[in-house]
């Protein structure tokens, strides 16, 4: 089958859908795959399950095209999911797992090469930057630089379109972005020890579920006895770099107002009153989540309250002047304090349940439960939800993060139901988002119900 030039979007660092596919490059790129199959089988490299493949081509072009055609994101989801499955299937198991082996020096490749300032040079350029400019920067031997090039160009961080000279990639103008760049210092300065940690920890419990986030493997690690977030609040900039990670990771998905029915879940039900409290979002870092809520219903009146601890409340309000924005921020402590604000309209939780185990996410909602008005309060919880098979590999990933550093975990529907029961608060409803975003549990608690 002939391939046909297929004309491409010009990229734009601020447009969020990078390229769009047309469903005639699917089918070339499929012919190839086709091609690739036949050769790699005849030689007797690999087995391959050909059928598989082919539904796997498929639907990624089905995908793809009701995503051109609606602009939806489930469908983007979809084909980012059935790519991930058919790069799986079409690699040979041994290759694998050798890259799996490998998997790590990504990582340090990539901090190696923020330190050297590289992709602050690259994401700036118009033209290829040749090595011998690279390597200036610190300055630096062109042989090593050369050899972080090729990982980084390997694994999508720039391009070459000659030798020794190179281009920025989507990720390389990412990653002078501060979230990014946080969550690779976090990964690298920090998670890398956990982890590497982690079966030691493991066989020295019995292999038990961690339950304990006063020993977690963070703990084990450090040789402390105090939770991870107090550990954290011990340095300014372990905690300035761990709230830059957190604001990354909230700016990088959906925010609730954009998939949620707000207005006819909350709004159209509330004494909206510029002295009573709208919104307290408990646990809120750098407040990204209510800004974001004040831009998308700026004449709704009501407070917007911002909750965390003290030392968290304090590095923020050096970075951001919150007041302007029509925030407030109160020092909380979840688990010490019984919640300040009486009768808010919502109580807002944004990944800050998975944290932590049962025990300790029933002790922070029966203290915000107090403060509930019964039949009128809603209580919004923003995590993952995660299926009873084939869970996304995202949540997977945060699911053994949260396990390593403070025994937390991420929870299917059942789990979050018997955690509602277990406190007394009634799931009215569970909303599943139909693009990258997370899920919200809307809840309430009811004198009736108790």
């Amino acid at each position: 089958m002939p391939m046909r030039k297929v004309p491409v979007q010009k990229f734009d660092g601020d447009d969020e859908n990078l390229l769009k596919f047309r469903g005639d490059s699917i089918l070339a790129l499929s012919t190839l795959i086709y091609a690739l199959i036949l050769t790699l089988v005849q030689a007797e490299i690999i087995v391959m399950n050909v059928p598989q493949i082919r539904s796997l081509v498929a639907n990624i072009a089905a995908s793809i095209d009701l995503y051109e055609s609606t602009g939806s994101e489930e469908f983007l989801v979809d084909a980012r999911e059935d790519t991930t499955r058919l790069a799986r299937a079409l690699e040979n198991p041994r290759d694998a797992i050798v890259k799996l082996f490998f998997a790590p020096s990504v990582l340090v490749i990539a901090k190696i090469a923020h330190d050297m300032e590289i992709f602050t040079l690259l994401s700036r350029a118009t033209v290829p930057v040749p090595l011998s400019e690279l390597a200036a920067l610190k300055p630096a031997d062109p042989i090593l630089v050369e050899r972080i090039m090729r990982l980084l160009v390997a694994n999508g961080f720039a391009e070459e379109p000659v030798q020794c000279e190179y281009l920025p990639t989507a990720i390389s103008k990412e990653m002078v972005q501060r979230g990014s760049v946080a969550l690779v210092e976090t990964l690298a300065i920090h998670f890398l020890t956990y982890i590497q940690k982690l079966p030691e920890y493991l066989k020295a419990i019995n292999y038990r579920n961690p339950d304990d986030p006063l020993f977690a493997p963070f703990q084990y690690c450090h040789n402390v006895t105090v939770d991870a977030f107090t550990w954290l609040s011990q340095s300014s900039d372990t905690l300035k770099r761990f709230n830059s990670f957190m604001e990354g990771y909230r700016r990088n998905r959906p925010h609730w107002s954009d998939w949620f029915p707000i207005r006819e879940r909350i709004l159209d039900s509330q004494v909206l009153d510029k002295d009573k409290p709208l919104l307290v979002d408990i646990g809120a870092g750098r407040g990204y989540d209510l800004m974001k809520f004040r831009s998308r219903f700026p004449d709704v009146p009501g407070r917007l309250i911002l909750q965390d601890l003290p030392t968290v409340i304090d590095e923020i309000r050096g970075a951001y002047d919150l007041k302007a924005a029509g925030v407030e921020t109160i020092a909380f402590d979840f688990f010490a304090d019984v919640q300040p604000v009486k009768d808010a309209g919502v109580y807002y939780l944004k990944s800050v349940l998975h944290d932590w185990p049962d025990t300790k996410a029933a002790l922070i909602l029966n203290n915000i439960k107090q403060a509930m008005k019964p039949g009128y309060s809603k209580l919004i919880i923003e995590e993952f939800i995660l299926p009873d098979t084939n869970a996304p590999s995202l949540a997977c990933m945060t699911d053994l993060a949260v396990m390593i550093f403070s025994s937390g975990l991420e929870r299917n529907r059942q789990r979050w139901s018997d955690l509602m029961t277990l406190t007394g608060l009634r799931i009215l409803q569970f909303w599943v988002s139909r693009g990258d975003g997370m899920e919200i549990i809307e809840a309430e608690f009811s004198e009736a119900d108790q």
